[in-house]
């Protein structure tokens, strides 16, 4: 048996090394909290759909500071392989749950104030149980006791 045990290589946790390949990152990245991924499906009283909570994400591909982003639904409809008019339905659909605020302007983009969700997205988390990071919590109905069949 060696006397010597070699060190393990430390982990590489830097957000370049989890995609693997610096270049993915060279055009710039969106920083999403946790707490949005895990809840935006459970927000009351209306959930986002997985179509609105990727419009989210890409709304927020331009938000650079605390103001409104202001992308074309024409530059987010084709970086989301949808219509214009989807995209317009989803800002609606926001819009109507209220968790988006739309400022029209004449003769330029809309400007789409998240400030709604945000604070959805704060009431929900304060709400709900606390979890361990990057695992999300099973529901106590799906939890199996072991050598149950649903165990297996």
């Amino acid at each position: 048996m060696p006397d010597h045990v070699p060190e393990a290589a430390p982990r590489r946790r830097s957000y370049v090394s989890r995609w693997k390949h610096p270049e993915l990152v060279h055009g710039g990245y969106v920083v999403v909290p946790t707490a949005f991924l895990q809840l935006y499906a459970r927000l009351q009283p209306y959930p986002l759909t997985s179509g609105e909570a990727l419009f989210v994400l890409h709304l927020m591909e331009f938000k650079w500071d605390d103001e409104a982003p202001f992308p074309g639904y024409k530059t987010l409809a084709a970086r989301m392989g949808i219509s214009d008019k989807m995209a317009r339905r989803h800002a609606q659909s926001l819009e109507t749950k209220k968790y988006l605020r739309r400022q029209m302007r004449t003769g330029q983009t809309n400007l789409f104030d998240l400030t709604p969700l945000f604070d959805a997205l704060k009431e929900a988390e304060a709400a709900a149980p606390p979890r361990k990071r990057g695992k999300p919590q099973p529901s106590p109905a799906k939890v199996s006791s072991p050598g149950s069949e649903s165990a297996l």
